[in-house]
């Protein structure tokens, strides 16, 4: 997070950049006016995004060429469960589709499977039910909440529909690919197939949103690796967009709650602090859920999915030479 702020304040000095203040506040406002929520407390209310947001949006859609051609291509955005990622993907889709002028948009939230696939999908969907702008726009294919397997631009002849390997489609142009829990993800296919694609756009954007993993060799991995490295400056890529959270090296968020904000950036608002504690204790509790709650809510990338024994209990039994064997038996 830190990263991709000094990277910001360090690219607003460079001249072969632009700068756009107008054109990302008008994204910001279109989730405000436009774009409404769905579920819960936040049913039907107006989609005011949250800094961090307003941060991620504005960078996409901020930063320009100065021909005027959108910089970022490419955006990895990684933060804990529950920050409201999927409802953001949403509403960026939303905005592809019907107000970025882009002629016969195509825009995908896209996954391995089509399960998966339709879990972003009905954010979108229920962003469409409750928008009165949106359902002027847009036509619905399908019937209820539940069937609706895309929604249709007439005006523009584009679409905003749910696309995964498993459907069998070659040759996706897509102006937006929204690809959702990229740690799920067993290789790079679903990229790949919408990347190919881009070819025939002049400003398309492949956002890839996710919760930590725990495979640097993975898809995500290699994702989460590069876009440290880039917020960091080691590596550059100006075409790629990077927004990670998570608890800095010797953060404990199972003693400290004050570090729990560093990868909850919504904390307070769409996640709150009681449930990270009950997740915390429930971690307590049944030590193969520590690797979960650290991935998932802090952003952790851990060695493996589940820990049958703690850190603590491992170091100790280093400490006496056991080294986590049982003790010899004896009669």
């Amino acid at each position: 997070m830190r990263g991709a702020c000094a990277r910001h304040l360090a690219d607003l000095q460079r001249p072969d950049l632009v700068w756009d203040v107008a054109a990302a506040l008008r994204i910001i406002k279109f989730f405000a006016t436009v774009c409404r929520l769905a579920g819960g407390d936040f049913e039907q209310k107006p989609f005011i995004l949250e800094p961090w947001q307003c941060f991620v949006v504005g960078s996409l859609f901020g930063w320009k060429r100065p021909g005027g051609r959108r910089r970022f291509r490419t955006a990895y955005v990684e933060t804990g469960k529950g920050s409201g990622k999927s409802p953001l993907a949403a509403g960026i889709g939303h905005y592809m589709l019907t107000a970025d002028g882009e002629s016969r948009p195509e825009v995908y939230a896209a996954a391995t499977k089509k399960d998966q696939a339709m879990v972003l999908f009905r954010d979108a969907v229920a962003m469409f039910q409750q928008s009165p702008a949106l359902k002027r726009r847009l036509t619905p294919s399908g019937g209820n909440f539940k069937t609706i397997w895309q929604l249709t631009y007439l005006a523009k002849s584009g679409w905003f529909k749910p696309i995964s390997n498993d459907d069998g489609q070659s040759g996706p142009r897509p102006s937006c690919a929204l690809v959702d829990e990229v740690h799920e993800h067993k290789d790079e296919s679903t990229i790949e197939m919408l990347e190919a694609g881009f070819k025939f756009r002049t400003s398309p954007l492949l956002l890839m949103i996710t919760n930590s993993g725990s495979d640097l060799q993975s898809t995500c991995g290699k994702y989460h690796t590069l876009a440290e490295n880039v917020c960091s400056g080691e590596v550059v890529d100006d075409e790629f967009f990077a927004y990670v959270c998570g608890i800095d090296e010797g953060d404990d968020p199972f003693e400290d709650e004050t570090c729990w904000i560093k990868a909850n950036p919504s904390l307070g608002v769409t996640i709150q602090p009681e449930y990270l504690r009950s997740r915390i204790t429930r971690a307590r509790n049944l030590p193969d859920k520590r690797n979960e709650v650290l991935r998932l809510n802090f952003c952790v990338w851990t060695d493996a999915e589940a820990a049958w024994m703690t850190r603590d209990v491992w170091m100790a039994c280093q400490a006496d030479g056991t080294e986590g064997r049982p003790a010899p038996f004896t009669i």
